[in-house]
């Protein structure tokens, strides 16, 4: 994988070789390549919606909300982000780097958003 600056970054796993469960939260890079190698990686949409089901936090550049329209939480996420909506939802999307990290690094701290999680069934 290459940054925007052509620096390399290696890769440790795979889609197919790491599932979501495994991390406490997922960033979605934005940058042209980035989204659209992202968005047209079905196993990368999979990725972001197991972790919101796992209530895991969630942080995207804006310039990658497009990846986010691919999953099936997209209608859940709030218009604005202040702290209290990131601290409720556990989701973050910002194009100000300053302002995402910070609000990530809070909904980190939170661990999980059990209010994500659908009540059981109990069988009678």
């Amino acid at each position: 994988v290459l940054s925007m600056n052509d620096v390399e970054i290696p890769v440790h796993h795979s889609f197919l070789t790491a599932a979501s469960v495994l991390y406490d939260a997922v960033y979605v890079p934005g940058g042209t390549n980035s989204v659209a190698s992202i968005e047209a990686e079905a196993d990368a949409i999979h990725f972001l919606n197991e972790a919101f089901k796992h209530c895991k936090a969630i942080a995207a550049d804006a310039g990658a909300v497009q990846v986010l329209e691919a999953t099936y939480f997209f209608k859940k996420i709030p218009d604005e982000f202040s702290e209290d909506t990131v601290l409720q939802e556990g989701i973050v999307v910002s194009d100000d780097s300053a302002t995402l990290a910070d609000l990530f690094a809070k909904a980190i701290a939170c661990h999980r958003f059990w209010d994500r999680e659908k009540p059981r069934k109990i069988p009678a």
